[in-house]
């Protein structure tokens, strides 16, 4: 079953096989062998590479949480490993930034900041 949960993520992060060997360090040869089932028994340092370089954990391939948590989106995942790049103060600025945004409430998900704005 981890091997289809393995699959799932591969396809929610949009990644290729090119992008995650570049980006986890794993040969091309490896992943496809990985991804097509082939690796019956696989090292736990390639699958733990693999998944993160996705944006996941390897907690994303137990059948509990891969069918409990939305996986992430491709902007997600790239948005993560940009913050990961950023210093503690930078990353203190996104979080500010994020709170910010969050606050006004114009930028959340299914608000209408203008009915709000008329009632109150």
């Amino acid at each position: 079953m981890w091997l289809e949960n393995l699959n799932r993520l591969k396809k929610n992060s949009g990644m290729t096989i090119e992008q995650i060997a570049s980006a986890s360090g794993v040969p091309k040869g490896t992943l496809n062998k990985l991804f097509a089932g082939q690796t019956k028994d696989p090292q736990l340092s390639t699958v733990s590479s693999v998944v993160h370089c996705m944006g996941y954990t390897l907690d994303d391939l137990s059948d509990d949480t891969v069918s409990g948590k939305t996986a992430l989106t491709p902007a997600q995942s790239a948005l993560l490993t940009s913050f990961d790049q950023l210093n503690e103060e930078g990353q203190s600025k996104v979080i500010g930034y994020v709170e910010d945004l969050n606050r006004t409430g114009y930028y959340k998900k299914d608000s209408t900041p203008c009915v709000a704005a008329k009632e109150a």
